[in-house]
């Protein structure tokens, strides 16, 4: 998974622009992100790559973005639900209720973050942390209120693979709606780990005929950062 072999992949399979995400968190800083972006300078290629990053929130007040990242990247995403990980803050109680609350706390404190793009993941119940009845606590009203927050500040909404198992899917179509009907957009992700996974977003395509998402609802970014941190295009 190195940027060369990526990009390849991507271009081999089509794909005219690809944003990669490498992970900041509490134990990975900004520093992964520069050596990627020495990697980009050195590439040519028929594929636009955009520079971003997924960033941690740790906590309602604290997140891992630096001001360098903010205005060297090209876009940022952050996850606001890496309960996996010890570093991230925890529910107060094991609660369906308790659960739920803290998944909206978070959700709700990137959907405030001015520099924020797009928030990865949304919602989403990772396997081995948390019981997804928490997510049956989570009203239409919590969702839409926390959506137009997100809408105020410009963040779009990432759809990928991730949450669509039979025990989140409803949860998912409501979720994604209500965004929709708030006005927001949406970025396609493919939450992609490794080569075979690069560009596979046909696993979408049903559901976002079901939620009525087209062409207009989706998020693209755009080259703010530094200009030569661009690959050379063929």
């Amino acid at each position: 998974m190195r940027l060369a072999a990526i990009v390849e992949t991507a271009a081999e399979r089509g794909l005219k622009f690809v944003g990669v995400t490498d992970h900041v968190d509490a134990y990975v800083g900004p520093n992964v992100l520069w050596e990627t972006e020495k990697e980009l300078t050195q590439l040519r290629t028929s594929v636009r790559v955009f520079l971003g990053c997924e960033a941690d929130i740790l906590a309602v007040g604290k997140h891992v973005v630096s001001d360098e990242m903010k205005t060297r990247l090209d876009y940022i995403m952050v996850s606001a639900n890496h309960f996996h990980d010890p570093a991230v803050s925890q529910p107060i109680g094991n609660s369906p209720v308790e659960v739920a609350k803290h998944f909206l706390e978070m959700f709700s404190y990137a959907c405030s973050l001015g520099f924020v793009d797009v928030i990865a993941h949304p919602l989403v119940v990772f396997s081995n942390t948390f019981d997804t009845a928490c997510l049956d606590f989570i009203s239409d009203e919590d969702i839409a209120e926390a959506a137009l927050l997100a809408r105020r500040n410009g963040i779009a909404m990432e759809i990928s693979p991730r949450g669509f198992d039979q025990e989140q899917r409803a949860f998912r179509i409501r979720f994604l709606s209500i965004c929709k009907q708030v006005g927001l957009k949406f970025a396609i992700g493919t939450d992609a780990h490794s080569l075979d996974r690069i560009g596979s977003t046909w696993r979408l395509e049903p559901l976002l005929a079901e939620v009525g998402i087209t062409d207009e609802d989706i998020w693209l970014p755009s080259s703010r950062g530094c200009s030569a941190c661009r690959a050379v295009i063929e």
